[in-house]
């Protein structure tokens, strides 16, 4: 398994977390711990090669070869999947502003799907999954992607300060700033914050900070670090254990013990260390 990061065209850095190409000449490993877990984050797949299976809230979707979907922002886990032969797809994350300045559209009516780009952008979604289909390398494939989602990006003008200060403001601080202290902050109201969420991110600012609060415990585990000795301190980011606990499987499908001690989840230790 290969998981090969590119660095963004400039004019898309500001939109774009990462941007990575997963490589493999078996598929995913079998196992069931291949792990998407929420990280704030929506984003474009490109399966070329193989397709992928997902699961999601119970619901079992497949992101055929050759096609382009979009994958809005989750506050749930996903399990993926493919095939045991040859595999290849293209990932686009998008900063959780990232994608509205982008493509328009509100990102509530993606919250918690995945949807081809042909139903959700139409005529554009179609254009670009036509020509990635006859690009015959990767690299032109990613540098064709690119020059769509830039001459998209030139056409609008949807880049609001307001949430990418509330979104900073949240990651930084690990989900731990209350909607109060931004409401504070800001000069505006709880009820415009989600509105303006619900528009940009597609999920509200509380459930964004629960994500980026268990991102706080997800990467230090990519990182390698024992769970006992973190296990402390973050309980003193939620309520008990209990509470810890809950959160965990909603972004993990398992327990906490459990996943440190049954779930490699190779994949997505990669993809979270970027």
């Amino acid at each position: 398994m290969k998981l090969t990061f590119i660095e963004p065209n400039e004019e898309l850095k500001p939109y774009i977390q990462s941007l990575w190409v997963f490589e493999s000449q078996v598929g995913m490993p079998p196992a069931q711990s291949n792990l998407a877990a929420p990280n704030g984050c929506s984003k474009l797949i490109v399966p070329y090669e193989n397709s992928v299976t997902s699961i999601a809230d119970g619901r079992v979707q497949e992101s055929y070869e050759q096609g382009l979907y979009f994958v809005g922002n989750r506050d749930s886990s996903t399990l993926l999947s493919t095939r045991p032969r040859k595999t290849g797809f293209i990932g686009i994350e998008f900063h959780p502003y990232g994608a509205y300045p982008v493509f328009g559209i509100p990102m509530s009516e993606t919250t918690n799907r995945l949807l081809t780009a042909d139903a959700l952008f139409g005529k554009w979604g179609e254009n670009v999954r036509e020509v990635l289909r006859n690009e015959t390398t990767v690299d032109r494939k990613v540098d064709q992607l690119q020059r769509f989602l830039v001459d998209s990006l030139r056409s609008r003008n949807l880049q609001n300060p307001l949430i990418n200060f509330c979104v900073s403001a949240l990651k930084s601080t690990n989900g731990l700033i209350s909607i109060r202290e931004l409401e504070r902050k800001t000069g505006y109201s709880r009820r415009y914050l989600e509105i303006l969420f619900k528009n940009h991110v597609g999920l509200p600012p509380k459930a964004m900070a629960g994500i980026f609060r268990f991102q706080k415990f997800y990467q230090k585990w990519a990182a390698g670090v024992p769970f006992e000795e973190i296990r402390e301190q973050l309980y003193d980011d939620y309520y008990d254990q209990a509470h810890f606990t809950k959160a965990f499987k909603k972004m993990t499908t398992f327990s906490p013990e459990h996943f440190i001690l049954e779930v490699s989840n190779e994949f997505g230790r990669r993809l979270s260390l970027h």
